[in-house]
């Protein structure tokens, strides 16, 4: 199969050539890749600065194609021949956390498909377990489908937590697609939040969607009760802990190393920091219908072919991509 390939750590480019094709144990389904999203996360693993996969290794964790067949005597049963998206994480199946549907959570360490220890989506063929194999519902195209993979199932479950919370004024820090998503998701539960996004192409196509943009956090001079990070840039948490009024809460999404941080404003305002690691296979599923329902807006797609993988990724080291970078296969 083509697929494109990391062989080196770090690396600013991918291999595209031809390599033998993943088999998973007897059960899992075989994808014929369709599109495949990429993610912030991928550039960090390039640049050496996340995950370290041991290569080669394909990368790609926001995938979607068609369930073609089962390897062994499993059968594919009612997903053969249907286009399905990928629930990203396996874990062990036995701790307390994979027992209640936390697979990303796993207390042995959860296996990633296209980001550790599971070849992605860069590539014509996958290997999926069927419990990470989510049926697409019509009326999503693959591209729409595979943008929504991680980032959907990442905002879902922000957006969800963030209004369990409770009510107050919420902002929204990066406009990217998880941003994107989480605003809209917040609006469709009736909150609105207003996002905090440097890049002026990012803020045109968020203001188009009707929502309330701030170029930076130091301009804004209102205080907020919720802060959802999706940037994950340096400055940010200290200036949200700020920000934030008494019983705030501080929502990491992206993640980033804060080398200077006084606890003090936590204590005294009694803060809460917690961290998002993408969602549940629920957030991927209602986020998906969410979609294919006309609920929420999505983030527009760019799409290039598995050839030119480079270019796109290139593209968006430069933050010329105003929306979602999908890669498509066939």
């Amino acid at each position: 199969m083509r697929a494109a390939v990391l062989r080196a750590l770090p690396a600013r480019e991918l291999s595209v050539e031809a390599v033998e094709a993943p088999r998973g144990p007897d059960g899992w389904l075989e994808v014929a890749v369709e599109a495949c999203g990429i993610c912030g996360t991928d550039l960090h693993i390039l640049a050496g600065e996340s995950y370290r996969p041991e290569l080669p290794f394909v990368l790609g964790h926001e995938p979607c194609g068609m369930v073609v067949r089962a390897y062994g005597d499993g059968g594919a049963g009612e997903l053969l021949g249907k286009r399905v998206v990928a629930s990203i994480f396996v874990g062990c199946g036995a701790c307390a956390q994979c027992l209640i549907g936390n697979e990303r959570l796993c207390e042995r360490g959860a296996r990633i498909t296209g980001v550790a220890g599971l070849w992605g989506g860069f590539a014509e063929r996958l290997a999926l377990a069927p419990a990470q194999a989510v049926e697409v519902p019509g009326g999503l195209a693959p591209a729409e489908a595979a943008a929504l993979v991680d980032a959907g199932a990442t905002a879902h479950n922000a957006a969800r937590v963030a209004h369990a919370h409770g009510e107050g004024r919420t902002l929204v820090l990066g406009g990217g697609p998880v941003g994107f998503l989480t605003a809209s998701i917040l609006r469709s539960l009736g909150r609105e939040c207003a996002v905090v996004e440097p890049s002026g192409p990012r803020r045109e196509l968020l203001a188009a969607r009707g929502h309330a943009t701030l170029a930076s956090l130091d301009r804004q001079a209102a205080d907020a009760d919720i802060v959802i990070d999706c940037a994950a840039a340096e400055q940010n948490l200290p200036r949200s802990l700020e920000r934030l009024r008494p019983r705030g809460l501080f929502l990491a999404v992206g993640y980033t190393r804060v080398p200077d941080l006084d606890m003090a404003v936590v204590s005294r305002k009694e803060l809460t920091i917690r961290g998002i690691r993408s969602g549940r296979r629920e957030d991927l599923v209602q986020v998906l219908q969410l979609a294919v329902k006309g609920v929420i807006d999505t983030p527009p797609v760019t799409v290039w072919p598995l050839e030119r993988v480079n270019e796109a990724l290139e593209q968006l080291r430069q933050q010329r991509v105003a929306g979602k970078a999908v890669i498509t296969v066939g």
